[in-house]
């Protein structure tokens, strides 16, 4: 129950926080050619500790809308299946107590074919076990590599430097016979 809650508030939370953080532009006032878009960039600092606090926050307030967005998605997506893996693991290790307990009960003093037909319910149940505990560790470590990633990313590979300098837009054509548009590139 209480796993179900975590899962829900995480989902929440990270699509709150997504909404937010991913509408810092607005319209540049007495724009009169074409369209322009106004980026408030934030400081290296600031990029650093919103990177500090959640991977890709720090990116997405600088205007790297795509790659934010990914180290979002990807911790979110990390973090949900590690929960939900913990809990998993948590309750199949419970099954394979209560199982290791009656096979040892039938093989001391029970029958022989319930002892056996409780083995091979044994061997599947530590076979999930096991299995959730992979996946446990396999996604709890991908989510604190992310976390590594973007805090490298932030520090070192210049994820603080402001994306308007580079930007793909659409500009108008202005004095043509037709209404034409260029795809502008800037690196």
């Amino acid at each position: 129950m209480i796993e179900v809650r975590m899962r829900r508030l995480m989902v929440v939370f990270s699509s709150v926080l997504l909404l937010v953080v991913s509408y810092p532009a607005r319209a540049q006032e007495g724009a009169t050619e074409g369209f322009g878009v106004h980026q408030e960039g934030v400081s290296r600092r600031q990029a650093i500790a919103l990177s500090a606090l959640f991977p890709g926050l720090g990116q997405l307030a600088n205007g790297h809308r795509y790659k934010g967005t990914g180290l979002m998605v990807g911790e979110v997506t990390c973090l949900v299946v590690w929960l939900t893996s913990h809990a998993d693991y948590n309750t199949q290790k419970e099954q394979f107590a209560i199982e290791q307990e009656r096979y040892l009960a039938l093989q001391n003093g029970g029958s022989f074919i319930g002892a056996e037909e409780s083995w091979t319910r044994l061997k599947d149940k530590k076979d999930d076990l096991d299995g959730s505990h992979t996946r446990r560790r396999l996604f709890g470590a991908l989510a604190v590599a992310l976390y590594g990633y973007n805090l490298v990313d932030v520090l070192v590979l210049g994820g603080t430097e402001s994306a308007v300098d580079r930007a793909l837009s659409i500009a108008p054509l202005p004095g043509l016979r037709v209404p034409s548009v260029a795809l502008v590139a800037r690196f």
